[in-house]
């Protein structure tokens, strides 16, 4: 018998399957719960420096909470309504805007056509493009679009109500119920409790807080910028950018695309959707190697390789939402899989490069 073989144990291999399993199926069902609780959680590392900075100021606990998500109700409800004036007109401008895009799209055609290019695979997208009708006439169906998705208003306004009271009690109850997190697993554990409540704080409170700053700073500059060159809905798409800028990797090309193809048919030029890309990837360039390592400084320790996964991993179970809290979640996650034995294969392969 060759006793130099080792082999590894079912168990082994077995419970951290088994733990991804379970996760991945409660997660995926409970997710009209979970998801709140967990927007409302980002919503309070954003918010907790405003409200210790009030209760620094001598104002009671509950009053400061009050105070900051008042505010922030305030600002958000600013932000929307800038947001909704761009929206009315986009929408107001609809039929104008889609009569550019065939002008465009004729333009090219004829273009490639006095180019010899007739019988290339573009031009034959053109055509089929062209053949499917698509005039004025179709978008008929938009406004039974618009129609269903005013349908889920309600719906929308009653998960923001949850989500506003259940951010309220995290900030207001924040010191009781990490006291209580810390003894619900017994006296005992509790040292242990303390370290993995201490670590997901440290990690994720300056994560959190920096990409919203960032993405804050990022949707100014972007809207700035696009002011300046003149692209129309500028407060669409900078905004739009930021936020797209969230997504691991992809997010920053695909929110480059739409203010360049506007600046593309507004213009009817190249050059000025060429100085939109250049002006997105100058600024993105600043920003994930310059700004983002140097405040973040690797408080998030994963792998790159496991961002993009995760990323696609909780896309699939939460959609966009999903998508933009993939990172902080699996760093939470990886903390609590380095301190349970069993789970620890996962935080190695979670790991970066501590």
């Amino acid at each position: 018998m060759d006793v130099s073989k080792r082999y590894l144990a079912f168990e082994a291999v077995a419970l951290p399957l088994i733990a991804l399993a379970g996760g991945t199926a409660f997660f995926y069902f409970a997710a009209p719960v979970v998801i709140p609780i967990v927007v409302s959680v980002s919503l309070a590392y954003i918010l907790s420096p405003l409200v210790a900075l009030l209760n620094r100021l001598k104002i009671p606990n509950s009053f400061s909470v009050v105070i900051v998500l008042l505010i922030s109700l305030a600002v958000l409800g600013i932000l929307l309504y800038l947001l909704s004036l761009q929206v009315n007109n986009f929408v107001a401008e609809l039929a104008e805007n889609w009569n550019a895009v065939i002008k465009f799209l004729n333009d090219a055609k004829a273009k490639l056509l006095a180019w010899g290019l007739g019988e290339t695979p573009l031009v034959a997208s053109l055509d089929k493009f062209q053949s499917q009708a698509l005039t004025l006439q179709n978008l008929s169906g938009a406004g039974k679009f618009l129609a269903k998705g005013l349908s889920s208003f309600f719906s929308s306004f009653l998960g923001g109500v949850l989500i506003f009271f259940l951010t309220f009690f995290i900030l207001n109850d924040q010191k009781n119920l990490y006291n209580r997190l810390t003894r619900a697993f017994g006296r005992s554990e509790e040292k242990i409790s303390q370290q993995i409540l201490t670590e997901i704080n440290s990690q994720i409170k300056s994560f959190i807080l920096v990409k919203f700053l960032i993405t804050v700073v990022l949707s100014i500059v972007f809207t700035v910028g696009l002011l300046i060159i003149g692209v129309k809905y500028s407060f669409i798409w900078g905004p739009l950018a930021a936020v797209l800028n969230l997504i691991p990797f992809i997010g920053a090309v695909i929110g480059i695309i739409p203010p360049a193809l506007v600046a593309l048919i507004q213009f009817d030029s190249v050059l000025p959707a060429l100085i939109v890309v250049i002006f997105f990837v100058v600024v993105q360039a600043l920003e994930s190697n310059l700004v983002s390592p140097k405040l973040l400084a690797d408080k998030v320790n994963l792998n790159p390789l496991v961002i993009l996964v995760t990323s696609m991993y909780w896309g699939w179970l939460w959609g966009a939402i999903g998508i933009i809290l993939a990172v902080p979640i699996t760093a939470c996650f990886k903390v609590i899989c380095d301190h349970i034995e069993s789970l620890q294969p996962i935080g190695i392969l979670l790991g970066g490069k501590k």
